[in-house]
C-alpha cells in the first residue's frame, strides 16, 4: 500500500521543493517562477523552502537525505553539483545520491570590458593580453564559484597571463569594473545586461553552446575556435536517489511543460535566462561531463575552499 501511494497516487499532499539559497536571489525567482505551472500540471500545492547555507550544499544534501517518496525536491545552480565536489568535502555525492530530472534554466556566462580597453572581440582581447602579460585583471562573482572557474577555463584555454581577481558576489566586481579597478569580468547575464544595453559594458563573447536571445549579435567561444570553453551557469530540478520510476516519469514531464508556459519563459528573458528541458539520461550524462571539466580546472588552478 505504501510503494502504491507514492507512485501510482502521486502526488496526494504538498510538494516541497528546496532552493538551497536566501530568497530573493536568482535560485529563488527561478524555483517561485516555476512553482506555479508545476502545481497545475501536478494539481497539488508546492512549498518553496530556502535552506541556504556552504554554497548551496546544505539545501542539498537536505534533499539527498530526504526519503525518496517524490514529496521532497530541489532547484539548484550547478555549483553545488559539478564545482563544489572539487573544490570543499561535502557530506553528499553527485550524482549518486540524488536522482536528476532536468535542466530547467540556462544563465549563459559573458565576459565582458569597460570600452576604454579597446577591444570588441574575444580574439581582440588575447591579442591585447599577449602584448600586456600579467598586466590585465579580471573579476569574477565570487571565490570557486562559476564565473571563476570561467575565468580561469579562459586563461587555461588560451594562454594568456592574466590576473584572476574574485569578489564577493556580482556587484562589487560590477562596480570596480565600471571604475576600472578590473579590466575584465565574467558574469552571468542577468547582473550586467542593464550595462550592456547602456553601453556602459562591452560584451567580448558568450562562454556558451549557443547563442543568446538577449544578445543574438554576440558570438560564442566556438566561432573564435574555443569550442571548450563552455560555462553555462544552469539551474536544474533533482529528487533524492532511487526516486520511484513513475514518480520521475511524471516530475520529468511536468517539468517539460512547465518549460514552455509563457510566464516561465518570458520572465527568465527578461532577465537574459534562457527556460530549458532535459531528459534525466542527458542531465546526468551533463553532470559527469561537466564535473570532469570543473575537476582538471580546480586542480590546475589549485582552487580550493577550506
Amino acid at each position: 500500500p505504501a510503494l502504491a501511494q507514492g507512485t501510482g497516487d502521486w502526488p496526494s499532499r504538498p510538494i516541497r521543493i528546496i532552493v538551497p539559497y536566501p530568497p530573493g536571489g536568482p535560485n529563488d525567482i527561478i524555483a517561485r517562477l516555476y512553482a506555479q505551472p508545476l502545481m497545475a500540471q501536478l494539481k497539488q500545492t508546492i512549498v518553496i523552502e530556502n535552506r541556504g547555507g556552504a554554497g548551496g550544499g546544505i539545501g542539498v544534501d537536505a534533499t539527498a537525505k530526504a526519503a525518496p517518496d517524490g514529496y521532497t525536491f530541489v532547484i539548484t545552480s550547478s555549483g553545488p553539483l559539478v564545482i563544489n565536489p572539487h573544490t570543499s568535502t561535502l557530506p553528499y555525492k553527485v550524482p549518486d545520491d540524488l536522482t536528476p530530472i532536468s535542466i530547467v534554466t540556462l544563465v549563459p556566462e559573458a565576459l565582458v570590458a569597460p570600452p576604454s580597453l579597446g577591444v570588441k572581440t574575444l580574439p581582440e582581447l588575447i591579442a591585447l593580453a599577449k602584448r600586456q602579460p600579467g598586466r590585465i585583471n579580471i573579476g569574477t562573482a565570487g571565490a570557486a564559484g562559476i564565473s571563476q572557474f570561467a575565468a580561469e577555463l579562459l586563461r587555461i584555454q588560451t594562454g594568456i597571463d592574466i590576473t584572476v581577481v574574485p569578489y564577493r558576489g556580482a556587484a562589487p566586481a560590477v562596480t570596480d569594473l565600471l571604475g576600472g579597478s578590473i579590466q575584465l569580468l565574467f558574469a552571468d547575464l542577468p547582473p550586467i545586461m542593464p550595462h550592456i544595453r547602456s553601453g556602459a559594458m562591452q560584451p567580448l563573447v558568450l562562454a556558451s553552446r549557443q547563442r543568446s536571445p538577449a544578445l543574438p549579435d554576440l558570438a560564442i567561444t566556438a566561432e573564435y575556435g574555443y569550442p571548450e570553453l563552455l560555462a553555462d551557469n544552469w539551474y536544474s530540478l533533482l529528487g533524492p536517489a532511487r526516486l520511484p520510476a513513475p514518480i520521475l516519469a511524471k516530475m520529468s514531464a511536468a517539468a517539460k511543460i512547465a518549460s514552455e508556459a509563457p510566464e516561465v519563459r518570458d520572465g527568465l528573458a527578461a532577465q537574459g535566462a534562457q527556460a530549458s528541458w532535459t531528459t534525466p539520461e542527458a542531465f546526468r550524462a551533463r553532470i559527469l561531463q561537466e564535473s570532469e571539466v570543473w575537476r582538471r580546472v580546480a586542480q590546475t588552478a589549485n582552487i580550493r575552499v577550506e
